[in-house]
C-alpha cells in the first residue's frame, strides 16, 4: 500500500495551525462526509506520515516514509466505525495508546467528526478519548489537543485492506425497473416476516440476530450461549423439530455454519440482513415486519433476557427495527441512503417501493394484544390507550389473537406437536384448555392430540412452569374448532381499528371470530388481510371471496417450487374484478415454522438471473459455507430468491411469477383502501 501523496505541505501546515484563519478558509475545500468512508479502505495520517503497525500498537512513520497501514472502515451506525488494519486487528482504545485487538466491541468503535480542510477527529465514547499523535507517537487524549499533541488526523482512500468479516448477498447487476408502464409497482410482497424473532419468547429461544453493530461474528456466532455447547439447551427447538424436548444439534454458526441455518431450524436466525438484502435484490419491494411475543411461551421458558410483557417486547422489537434501518443506512453511505426503509403510511410505502427500495411495514402478532388477556379486565379505555401506543410506535397492522384465547377473541386451533404444545400455553395463560367443538364450515378445524400424564411429567421436567397442570381433555376424533368467538370488547377493537385506518389481520383467530369480523368489515366496506393464508385456521372459498370483494389481501405460504406455483395461481378464482389482484408470500420466517427443504424433482442452475431482471445470482456465501437450494432447500431467507427461480421454471411458472410480482402493488392498494385513499 502506498500513500497518494508524500508530504502534502498544505495539509501539514493546516494541522499545525500555521495559516491564518483567512488563509485557511481560502485554502479549504469541502471534504468527504463522515458517512462516506463506509466499507472503504483508508489510511490514517497526521499530515506528515501514515500510521504504521508496530507489534500490538501503532506509530507514526518518520518523514518520508511511504508505507502505512490500511484500515477497513466498517460502519457500526452512521458516522461510527470499526477500523480493521491490514494485519487483521482492530484499532482499540486502551489506556493512553491504542492497541491492536481481535474482538469487536465498544472500545473498538470510533465516532468520526469532520473538521476543516478534510481532517477529522476520531473519538472513542467508551474510553472518552480522542485518537491523535504526540511526538510522533499514536496516543489517546482526553481533549482535542491530545495532551499537547494533535487530535486532527486525515483519512485517505487507499488499497490493501483486510476486509471486515461479512456475508455476501451473492448477487450483482441491474435490478428491474420498480414501476410498470401503467405506474403500478413491479415487485413482490412478503406480508409475514419475523425479522426480530430472536427477541420473542423471552429472548433466549431463537439464537442469532438480524444484525449486530459489531458485525456478523457477534450476530451469528454465539449459538452455544443460548443453546448450550451441544444444543441440548434448545428445548423448544427440539420439541418443535422432533416432538421431544431433548436432543442435540451442531451449534456452529459463523464462520462454518456447519450446524445452522437449515430449512427446519425453527430456533435459529434466518433473516440476517444480508440474506434479506438478497431477497430484496430478487424483487421484494414490500415486507411486513411482524413484531411478535406470546406471554405463555415466554412465561414457561426457563431462560429470559427481558420481561414477558407482550407490548413492551413489541416496543423493543420496533426499536430494533429502527436500529437495523440505521445500520443499513450506515453501510450504504449515510442517513436515508439504505435500501431498508420503515414506512408508517401507504403514501410513504408507495414512494419507497417506487424508488426500488424495500418498504418495511410494522405489524404485531401477539397472543394478548394490548395486554388484554382473557384474565385481564380490559375496558374500552384500555383499548383506546393501547391502540394509541401502537400507532405512536408506527404499527400499521395487527392480529386480533395469536396462539391462545384473549379478551377479544378465541384463537384458531393448530394440529400436530405444535398444536398440542399451544394447548398447554392455553392452560398456562387462561387457566383452561381449549374448548373445542364442531366447526362453522366444512373443511375447517384441526384434529387435537392429548398428552398423557407421563408425557406431561416429562414436559414439566424441562419447563418447570408447566408442573402440576391438570390433565388434558380427551378430544373427539375428527376436526374440531374453538367454540369461542369474537367478544364484545373484540367488536369494539375492530371498529376502532377501522376508524384509525389500521390493517386488520384475520389469521389465527377462531373460525367463529373470523366470521364475525368479516360481517363487520363487509358492512363497513373495509379491507382485511390474511398475511399467511392457511396458517392459523383454514379459509373457505366463500371467506376468500368476501376478502377480495372488500379489497383485501391474501398470500401464499412457502412450498417447494411446483407447490408454490400452484398456490400462487389458486387464489385467482376467488378474486374480484373491481380490485387489483396479486398474491404475495407469507413466509412466516422466524415464526417457529419450517421453510421448504431440498426438492429433487425441481433443481436450479447457478448462476441465474432474477425475474425480468439484470441481477445475476450466484450461490449465497456466508463465511466458509455456500448455500445451494438444490442441497439445502430454503435454509435462510435469502434463498427465496433461488426458490423463485425454481417457480419460474415450472409449467405455469411464468403466470405464477406474474401473479407474485403484482403483490407489492396489491398490498399497497389494500392499505390505501383501509386509509380511504381509493
Amino acid at each position: 500500500m502506498r500513500l497518494k501523496s508524500l508530504a502534502r505541505p498544505l495539509a501539514a501546515v493546516l494541522a499545525l495551525g500555521v495559516l491564518t484563519a483567512s488563509d485557511a478558509a481560502a485554502a479549504a475545500s469541502p471534504g468527504p462526509s463522515r458517512y462516506s468512508y463506509a466499507n472503504r479502505c483508508v489510511s490514517i495520517d497526521n499530515g506528515f506520515a501514515a500510521f504504521q503497525i508496530t507489534g500490538d500498537h501503532y506509530r507514526v512513520g518518520t518523514f518520508g516514509d511511504l508505507e502505512g497501514a490500511a484500515f477497513f472502515a466498517k460502519p457500526t451506525m452512521p458516522g461510527r466505525y470499526l477500523l480493521l488494519d491490514d494485519g487483521g486487528k482492530l484499532l482499540t482504545a486502551r489506556g493512553h495508546a491504542p492497541t491492536r485487538e481481535d474482538k469487536p466491541g465498544p472500545r473498538a468503535e470510533w465516532v468520526l467528526r469532520n473538521a476543516d480542510s478534510g481532517f477529522v477527529y476520531l473519538y472513542n465514547p467508551t474510553s472518552r478519548r480522542f485518537l491523535g499523535t504526540r511526538n510522533r507517537r499514536v496516543t489517546l487524549g482526553r481533549d482535542f489537543n491530545n495532551g499537547g499533541g494533535n487530535s486532527l488526523v486525515e483519512l485517505r482512500t487507499t488499497e490493501g485492506c483486510t476486509p471486515f468479516p461479512e456475508a455476501s448477498p451473492g448477487a450483482a447487476g441491474k435490478p428491474p425497473a420498480p414501476l410498470n408502464a401503467d405506474g403500478t409497482v413491479f415487485g413482490f410482497a412478503d406480508s409475514h416476516l419475523h425479522i426480530t424473532a430472536n427477541l420473542r419468547a423471552g429472548g433466549r429461544v431463537i439464537d442469532g440476530e438480524p444484525f449486530d453493530r459489531f458485525g456478523i461474528t457477534r450476530a451469528l456466532g454465539r449459538d452455544a450461549h443460548n443453546h448450550g455447547p451441544d444444543g441440548s439447551a434448545d428445548v423448544t427447538g427440539n420439541l418443535l423439530r422432533t416432538g421431544l424436548p431433548f436432543g442435540t444439534h451442531d451449534v456452529h454458526g459463523w464462520p462454518t455454519f456447519a450446524g445452522w441455518p437449515v430449512n427446519d431450524t425453527n430456533t435459529h436466525q434466518q433473516t440476517y440482513y444480508r440474506w434479506l438484502e438478497r431477497a430484496w435484490m430478487s424483487g421484494e419491494r414490500v415486507v411486513v415486519a411482524q413484531t411478535v411475543e406470546d406471554h405463555p411461551i415466554c412465561k414457561i421458558e426457563p431462560q429470559k433476557s427481558h420481561s414477558c410483557d407482550e407490548m413492551d417486547t413489541v416496543a423493543l422489537e420496533v426499536r430494533r427495527l429502527h436500529a437495523l434501518e440505521r445500520y443499513v443506512d450506515a453501510q450504504s453511505g449515510g442517513p436515508g441512503k439504505g435500501w431498508f426503509r420503515i414506512v408508517e403510511n401507504p403514501k410513504a410505502a408507495r414512494r419507497v417501493a417506487s424508488q426500488g427500495k424495500l418498504a418495511v411495514v410494522i405489524g404485531v402478532e401477539s397472543s394478548n394484544l394490548l395486554g388484554c388477556s382473557e384474565r385481564a379486565d380490559c375496558s374500552r379505555k384500555d383499548v383506546d390507550r393501547g391502540l394509541d401506543r401502537l400507532q405512536r410506535l408506527g404499527v400499521s397492522t395487527a392480529f386480533i389473537a395469536h396462539w391462545v384465547d384473549n379478551g377479544f377473541a378465541g384463537a384458531a386451533l393448530e394440529g400436530g406437536t405444535k398444536g398440542t404444545f399451544i394447548n398447554v400455553f392455553e392452560q398456562v395463560d387462561t387457566g383452561h384448555y381449549f374448548d373445542a367443538g364442531p366447526c362453522p364450515h366444512p373443511g375447517q378445524g384441526e384434529e387435537l392430540d392429548t398428552l398423557e400424564p407421563f408425557e406431561m411429567e416429562v414436559l414439566s421436567s424441562f419447563f418447570p412452569a408447566t408442573k402440576n397442570l391438570p390433565p388434558m381433555p380427551d378430544y373427539p376424533d375428527g376436526k374440531q374448532c374453538n367454540t369461542k368467538g369474537l367478544t364484545k370488547l373484540g367488536t369494539y377493537l375492530i371498529r376502532q381499528m377501522i376508524d384509525r385506518g389500521m390493517m386488520i389481520e384475520l389469521d389465527h383467530i377462531s373460525e367463529r371470530a373470523r366470521d364475525s369480523v368479516l360481517r363487520i368489515t363487509s358492512k363497513a366496506d373495509y379491507p382485511v388481510v390474511s398475511s399467511h393464508t392457511g396458517t392459523g385456521g383454514a379459509w373457505t372459498g366463500g371467506e376468500l371471496r368476501t376478502l377480495y370483494r372488500g379489497g383485501g389481501y391474501a398470500s401464499a405460504t412457502p412450498d417447494q417450487a411446483a407447490g408454490l406455483a400452484k398456490k400462487l395461481l389458486s387464489f385467482k378464482r376467488f378474486s374480484d374484478p373491481n380490485h387489483f389482484f396479486g398474491v404475495g408470500l407469507g413466509t412466516d420466517t422466524g415464526g417457529f415454522s419450517s421453510l421448504p427443504g431440498p426438492d429433487p424433482e425441481s433443481t436450479i442452475d447457478y448462476p441465474f438471473r432474477g425475474y425480468r431482471s439484470g441481477v445475476e445470482f450466484k450461490r449465497q456465501r456466508s463465511g466458509e459455507r455456500s448455500f445451494d437450494l438444490n442441497s439445502d432447500g430454503v435454509a435462510h431467507y435469502g434463498l427465496f430468491a433461488d426458490l423463485l427461480n425454481g417457480v419460474e421454471q415450472q409449467p405455469r411458472g411464468k403466470a405464477a411469477m406474474r401473479t407474485l410480482f403484482r403483490s407489492a402493488e396489491a398490498y399497497l392498494q389494500t392499505w390505501e383502501n383501509a386509509r380511504g385513499l381509493r
